[in-house]
């Protein structure tokens, strides 16, 4: 049995990935669980999309995922929400939903993180932007 990929660009890829993982348990709290890395990169997902003047993300979107319940997604939204990493407001359009605001505090956390994932990736790569 083969250990190392035939590609050495994916042996890389996966260097990389593993690297950012040791860093994300060390200096990245709210990801060590299966619901808080679903709802932090969901989270991170909605904000890459939405406006840069006022990023948010619906709740709504939140709870879509098969492998966890509910009752555990709502348990770690209330516990990002208690430790000041994002807070409510209410839909202006739809009264019945709630939009999911960051906190400085959540927009710093992404920021290091990517900073980080940059940082890791150009150990192994040279990145360039695409145009």
């Amino acid at each position: 049995m083969k250990t190392e990929p035939d590609n050495p660009l994916n042996a890389k890829l996966l260097q990389v990935i593993c690297q950012l993982h040791d860093w994300e348990n060390q200096h990245l709290h709210v990801v060590q669980s299966q619901a808080g890395r679903y709802l932090y990169l969901s989270l991170v997902k909605q904000l890459i999309q939405a406006k840069e003047d006022q990023p948010s993300a619906l709740l709504k979107g939140i709870y879509h995922n098969q492998d966890l319940s509910e009752r555990a997604l709502r348990y770690k939204i209330r516990e990002f929400e208690e430790e000041g990493l994002i807070k409510f407001e209410s839909n202006q359009i739809d009264k019945r939903s709630k939009k999911i605001v960051p906190t400085d505090d959540l927009m710093q956390t992404l920021e290091t993180h990517s900073q980080e994932f940059g940082r890791i990736l150009a150990t192994k790569f040279v990145v360039l932007p695409k145009k």
